[in-house]
């Protein structure tokens, strides 16, 4: 665990990374939507305080990108007397820059009369909110005001953008109305009723279909050409075993595959369709009463959920054979501990060379103030005063690339002298290689786990966030790197 924030005054039942991973939303009971900036920062941790685990050999990184062993003052002084590293002990990697929230929110969003249920960003960097106050409500980043209000005749318990046109969006209600608003004339220009309680809708990626989730368990399946709803298909999804528990908590439409989409349900189950075929269903998590929800890795090679015995469960998705796995039940997961955890996210990392506050409509050179797509000016520069120095991010070793054996990590078995011209190969930039001063016993060690995951995905440097019904924002990153066992 990275960071423990204490962020809300009550439960938190809905927290979302905008698209570029740049900010981070969250809401809940106490009614407030706050939002806050994610930056890259120097790794503050003293590793001479870490924990020693026996079976572990630890690394870091230095200004050159070169993997060095440290801990060895610890295995002087005798802690690790006796214990033998072989090829099979695990590998962590700790890297000089890490994931962190700001503690201090850069907005607080006041307006909501009631709960907050559902976030969605746009990708220009708007927010919407919807609450058990029968409203939407429209937001952006560098604006304090609501830009715009939607009214409901009931809870709004599920809101999305259009993903190619951000001036749509679709709501769910539980007076059973899917409704497809346009926001400049801030109006309902479709609808259709399911006679049911709506618990979860998204759109499909091109913006040309909408699924929609009910609380008996029922999905929708609607075209949306032309933002007109049309019912093309349904399923219920329910087992062998009639579960209490029906209602549909999320949809998701795999990264890798945008012909899957992944449903989380209250049955404490999370299954994969294509069409209306369940392909693949992952099971281990509880969840008897909650809205929680799974989601996909940025990669979609991973499933991250939370689950009500507060842990956060981790389910490879595609297999070494690049295939999703045809098994109908999937038992096998990985999960670790965060108290109260009602909400878990994987972050998506940043694009190379972002710029944290990158004005995405244009700055009127004589006023000094921008306009966003619906009309709110914002102050030039105004930004939170420890943002500035941070202008460009990369998740850090958030890919195989940045590690495998293809990429210069190990281009000989070991160094044993300096290549001279016209032999010498240069290993490309960004890429770790291993430090001269590597003994050789480190070295192998390293250069197996490595092998292990070369080929097959892992989670090495995936950053996941969790939210409490405490109130509670936590932050966990992976150094560890996989072991065959």
């Amino acid at each position: 665990m990275g960071q423990d924030i204490q962020a809300h005054k009550g439960s938190i039942l809905t927290m979302k990374f905008s698209p570029d991973g740049q900010y981070l939303a969250s809401a809940g009971v106490d009614g407030i939507v706050r939002v806050w900036q994610v930056v890259e920062s120097e790794r503050l941790e003293d590793i001479s305080a870490v924990d020693i685990d026996p079976s572990c050999v630890y690394f870091t990184t230095n200004n050159l990108s070169e993997l060095v062993p440290i801990c060895a003052d610890k295995e002087k002084k005798g802690k690790l007397k006796g214990v033998k590293k072989t090829a099979d002990s695990a590998c962590v990697i700790f890297p000089q820059k890490v994931f962190q929230i700001l503690d201090t929110p850069i907005h607080e969003f006041n307006g909501h009369c009631g709960e907050v249920l559902d976030l969605a960003w746009s990708r220009n960097k708007c927010l919407l909110s919807s609450s058990v106050d029968k409203t939407v409500r429209l937001w952006q980043v560098g604006c304090d005001q609501c830009l715009k209000v939607f009214s409901h005749n009931n809870y709004v318990t599920c809101v999305q953008f259009n993903p190619v046109d951000d001036n749509y969006f679709v709501s769910g209600s539980i007076d059973g109305k899917v409704r497809i608003w346009a926001i400049p004339g801030c109006q309902v220009v479709d609808w259709t009723d399911i006679t049911e309680i709506v618990t979860a809708i998204c759109y499909r990626p091109g913006g040309k279909g909408v699924i929609v989730g009910s609380m008996t368990g029922n999905c929708r399946f609607y075209d949306a050409s032309d933002n007109h709803l049309q019912l093309n298909d349904q399923v219920c999804l329910q087992g062998k075993k009639k579960s209490p528990f029906k209602r549909i908590t999320s949809f998701q439409f795999s990264p890798s595959d945008t012909s899957k989409v992944m449903v989380t349900s209250a049955d404490s189950q999370v299954r994969i369709l294509h069409g209306i075929d369940m392909i693949c269903k992952f099971r281990g998590l509880r969840n008897s009463g909650s809205q929680i929800f799974a989601s996909f890795t940025s990669d979609g090679m991973h499933v991250v959920s939370a689950s009500e015995d507060s842990n956060v469960q981790v389910w490879n998705y595609v297999g070494h054979d690049g295939l999703v796995p045809q098994t109908k039940n999937n038992w096998s997961c990985e999960r670790f501990f965060s108290n109260n955890a009602s909400v878990a996210i994987p972050w998506c990392g940043m694009p190379c060379g972002s710029s944290i506050f990158s004005n995405t409509s244009g700055i009127s050179p004589s006023t000094g103030l921008s306009t966003n797509l619906w009309g709110c000016s914002e102050e030039r520069g105004t930004q939170h005063p420890d943002l500035a120095e941070s202008s460009q991010f990369r998740l850090p070793f958030s890919s195989p690339e940045h590690i495998s054996l293809s990429h210069g990590v190990f281009p000989e078995p070991l160094p044993k002298g300096s290549a001279t011209w016209p032999e010498e190969k240069l290993p490309p930039p960004n890429s770790l290689v291993v430090s001269s001063a590597m003994c050789k016993s480190q070295y192998k060690i390293l250069k197996t786990s490595l092998q292990s995951t070369h080929g097959s995905p892992h989670a090495w440097g995936l950053v996941i966030v969790t939210a409490g019904w405490d109130g509670r924002i936590r932050s966990f990153q992976n150094y560890g790197l996989p072991i065959r066992v």
